[in-house]
């Protein structure tokens, strides 16, 4: 073999190896406080007793170089099949306070994404504080039939204003799993990185449960906030009863003030060096054959 085609062979190797290795790469993922991890677990409190099933218990996302995974786990004597006439919501910030975000503050303008995929006939009464400059994207996740249920999502952006869906997937695409208690009680969707291009490598986040009827429907529980989102009888992942002071409502305005955090994982600077000596392998193979 002539010294042309060993120095091609190299090129082509280290080349395919590389970019083979880059997407691997970066499907690891860190959680808010910046150390490796994936799952985010929360207390999802302010769930009345008949919608028990549907809480959410913890929330997987990772990423790679194309793509953003998202896994909501409901508590584990759920079942999303069954007692899955419920929507959920996904509501994302840049964090800054000049966001720009949506800081609408009543139960008829807020959450206006579900307005816009719906074409003006659903509000979700959610919405994220001012401090963190509003709700800038919304992943909906939603479901329109009867038992045994199936799951469609969209993804819709804040800008200039108003709300625009820039991604809209019909019902069964979101994956039904079993989790931790053996029932099916994990939705999980692929989002792309492409979709949430205006939040920046990091942002914040919350995963909501809301009702799938059509008007002023709010958050019953979710993953971040430390309490009740509202007063009455809730449930702290499917446990005992518990009460908090209030009206349990469900038109009640829901501000989140309390959010995780997820920062993108990058490539490792020795994938990136791959990535490198690939193409300046390629481009002296180039110049040789010239």
């Amino acid at each position: 073999m002539n010294i042309r085609k060993q120095i091609k062979g190299l090129a082509v190797g280290l080349a395919a190896l590389a970019y083979a290795v880059y997407p691997a790469m970066c499907a690891d993922t860190i959680n808010q406080t910046g150390i490796s991890g994936f799952t985010y677990t929360g207390n999802d409190t302010g769930q009345g007793s008949a919608n028990k099933g549907r809480q959410i218990n913890s929330a997987t996302i990772a990423n790679d170089a194309n793509n953003l995974y998202i896994s909501i786990a409901l508590q584990p004597q759920g079942n999303a099949t069954s007692q899955g006439g419920f929507d959920y919501a996904m509501v994302m910030t840049s964090g800054s306070p000049s966001a720009g975000g949506d800081t609408s503050a009543n139960g008829t303008t807020l959450g206006n994404a579900f307005n816009a995929w719906s074409g003006g006939s659903q509000t979700r009464a959610i919405s994220i504080d001012s401090g963190f400059g509003g709700m800038t994207d919304m992943i909906g996740i939603y479901t329109s039939g009867s038992s045994p249920y199936t799951f469609g999502w969209f993804d819709a952006v804040f800008s200039g204003g108003s709300w625009t869906v820039v991604e809209n997937q019909p019902e069964g695409t979101v994956t039904i799993g079993n989790g931790s208690g053996g029932n099916p009680t994990v939705l999980t969707l692929t989002v792309p990185l492409s979709d949430l291009s205006n939040l920046g490598s990091t942002f914040d986040f919350d995963v909501a449960s809301t009702g799938d009827s059509d008007l002023g429907q709010t958050a019953y529980g979710d993953l971040a906030a430390p309490g009740a989102l509202q007063g009455g009888t809730y449930y702290v992942n499917g446990g005992t009863a518990q009460t908090a002071s209030g009206t349990y409502s469900a038109t009640a305005q829901v501000n989140l003030t309390t959010l995780d955090q997820y920062t993108e994982a990058v490539p490792e600077p020795a994938t990136l060096a791959l990535v490198g000596l690939g193409g300046l392998s390629l481009m002296l193979f180039r110049r040789q054959r010239k």
